[in-house]
């Protein structure tokens, strides 16, 4: 399972490797081409006059539209960074940290409050995570199966690789196999850190009654009792297969992109003031409006039909 999860996180960063060096080659290219000014008002409206249909020519239309998803992307990268902080500091907040202990060959960290929770958290050096609460509730041998499950994913930094997915996928929200691909990283990443509990304590009765007797949502390793996860208990391997349309599709995509940096390579530069930009990217959202609604309203209708 440890492996499965190994090869799906290298399947991840290959896709999104490929996304980010085709999104910003499209960025660079697009910086090259376009020069920008702050003219007169006379040069400005000459600039837009360039900009006007039919002169939007294809090439155009491709930096323009490179630019805009480039900026896009790197706000949404900037705002997932941020998310993937805030979460554990207001859980330090709620439950500051009483000091630490040692368990069996475990360093563990413990939390104040009356919650039952235990997690791993940390980027560069994951710490294990454990409420007073859960040390009073778990027996023996369930503790130890949960500090072998957690101790699991800081071997693997499996914070730092979850979180280093999840803005790839935020980021790169074009490519429509990296969501998936992120979620399904998560699941096996569970898994092998129950798979690995289970061969450090010989059974999977600890870890299962230790699962019930968490708070649903209240800790990242440990988040509930999926169909999946109770059948990986039960002695049945999961599948890790990636559905082929998902990746077409994250194929097609990138494809696309690369397709539109080259026509953009291929335009001449030029020199243009920022409000003939601006006023260029008005006209791109004229166009692409009326077909993203036209999308929506079919969306719509195709799930009330269900």
């Amino acid at each position: 399972m440890a492996r499965n999860a190994r090869n799906l996180y290298r399947l991840n960063l290959s896709l999104a490797a490929l996304g980010s060096a085709v999104m910003l080659a499209g960025i660079a290219i697009a910086a090259q081409r376009v020069r920008f000014s702050f003219g007169s008002l006379h040069q400005w409206v000459r600039d837009c006059d360039r900009f006007l249909l039919p002169h939007l020519t294809p090439g155009r239309l491709a930096m323009l539209g490179l630019g805009l998803l480039g900026t896009v992307a790197l706000a949404r990268a900037v705002r997932s960074t941020v998310g993937q902080i805030r979460p554990v500091r207001r859980l330090m907040r709620s439950a500051p940290i009483l000091g630490e202990r040692e368990i069996g060959h475990q360093r563990i960290r413990v939390l104040a409050g009356t919650r039952v929770l235990a997690f791993c958290a940390g980027f560069l050096r994951p710490h294990i995570y454990i409420s007073r609460r859960a040390l009073e509730r778990l027996s023996e041998a369930q503790l130890a199966a949960v500090l072998a499950h957690e101790a699991h994913h800081a071997r693997r930094r499996d914070p730092l690789r979850q979180a280093a997915l999840t803005v790839l996928a935020d980021s790169l929200f074009f490519a429509p196999g990296l969501r998936h691909l992120e979620r399904r990283y998560r699941e096996l990443a569970e898994l092998a850190a129950d798979e690995a509990a289970i061969t450090s304590v010989g059974s999977a009765s600890p870890l299962a009654a230790a699962i019930l007797k968490f708070d649903d949502g209240a800790a990242q390793g440990m988040v509930g009792v999926a169909a999946e996860r109770v059948d990986h208990l039960l002695g049945h391997p999961p599948r890790w297969e990636v559905p082929t349309s998902t990746l077409a599709a994250t194929f097609l995509t990138i494809g696309g992109l690369f397709a539109a940096a080259l026509l953009a390579d291929s335009t001449p530069s030029m020199r243009t003031s920022v409000g003939a930009l601006a006023h260029g990217l008005c006209m791109v959202t004229m166009v692409l409006a009326p077909l993203v609604v036209i999308a929506m309203v079919g969306r719509r209708m195709v799930l009330a039909g269900r």
